[in-house]
């Protein structure tokens, strides 16, 4: 054989190599999964008090329903009206911004999008640059309507993660024992890293996994216009190459248009909302195939929001 054609045979096997250690790192979780599901259900035998009892089916029925996708599939927004503006969901590894003022409904739908990966059982990473892990946290329940003790096991079992760079920036612990604690927002390359690392271990052990960053807006004030955009550029081509769901919050009237028209070209669609004459309305823009693209209203509802109709008409 001539060297090329070694050079490639060995690049071929190598590739094959690869391909087949991660086929058995998945395989391995599996069998640890289902491990884990034969301890709970043999505990179901023995004498568990009531409380316990339930906790334990309620884990078991979160494993049983979770199911893997593909990049074909679309990703339930957890608001049943928004997902048939997006002609079912969002596209799985789609990176969206939500832009609007505070209040006008993105943080309805950024949270509701954080509960759904609770219910569903896909892991998710959340990044708290300006909010308290609390009150995200409580956010959460509340969506569920359940108690905030779910949303912990749900962490402590690495269905839900956070990486918190607000705790510090108050002189302040971390609220979250599990969470990766990041000094300050102008640490992008902690921020890289550790992101690096949860990604990685969500997408061997699942396939895909969500994200949602609370929010871009702590990094405007806070990076140079070159540094800012190209952090963002490098943010957002990770998460997609990983199967990554991800929404940025990004809040309208405290910075230049121009920056949020960068930010978003850089994504693969937007959704803006705004407030007029005492009204709330939301529009799609990017992201393929949906319903329409003109302003909708939006009826807010205490833990989730309606839409007011919308064409039917498929728009490209």
């Amino acid at each position: 054989m001539e060297t090329d054609e070694i050079i490639e045979k060995i690049q071929e096997l190598e590739s094959l190599r690869n391909a087949l250690a991660k086929d058995v790192q998945k395989a391995q979780e599996k069998q640890r999964e289902l491990d884990n599901i034969l301890v709970k259900l043999k505990s179901l035998s023995s004498e568990v008090d009531s409380t316990k009892k339930a906790a334990i089916i309620e884990d078991i029925a979160i494993i049983n329903n979770t199911e893997r996708k593909t990049i074909e599939d679309r990703l339930s927004s957890g608001i049943k009206k928004f997902d048939e503006l997006m002609l079912g969901g969002i596209p799985v590894s789609s990176n969206l911004v939500l832009f609007g003022p505070p209040f006008s409904g993105k943080e309805t739908l950024a949270y509701n999008f954080a509960a759904q990966s609770i219910t569903e059982g896909v892991p998710i990473v959340i990044i708290a640059a300006d909010k308290d892990i609390r009150n995200i946290k409580k956010e959460m329940a509340r969506i569920l309507d359940e108690d905030i003790s779910l949303i912990d096991r749900m962490e402590e079992r690495k269905i839900l993660r956070f990486i918190d760079l607000y705790s510090k920036s108050i002189q302040m612990a971390s609220p979250s024992k599990y969470a990766i604690v990041i000094d300050n927002v102008s640490n992008v390359s902690s921020l890289m890293k550790a992101l690096d690392g949860i990604a990685a271990e969500m997408e061997a052990s699942f396939g895909y996994y969500r994200m949602l960053f609370v929010s871009l807006t702590a990094y405007i004030p806070q990076l140079d216009e070159k540094l800012l955009m190209r952090f963002i550029q490098q943010f957002v081509q990770k998460r997609k190459a990983e199967n990554g769901t991800a929404m940025y919050l990004l809040e309208d009237g405290l910075f230049e248009q121009k920056v949020y028209e960068t930010i978003s070209y850089m994504m693969d669609g937007a959704i803006e909302f705004k407030i007029a004459n005492s009204k709330q309305y939301v529009r799609i823009v990017g992201l393929g195939n949906v319903k329409s693209r003109e302003w909708i209203e939006v009826y807010a509802r205490p833990t989730s929001f309606d839409l007011g109709s919308f064409s039917l008409e498929r728009v490209r």
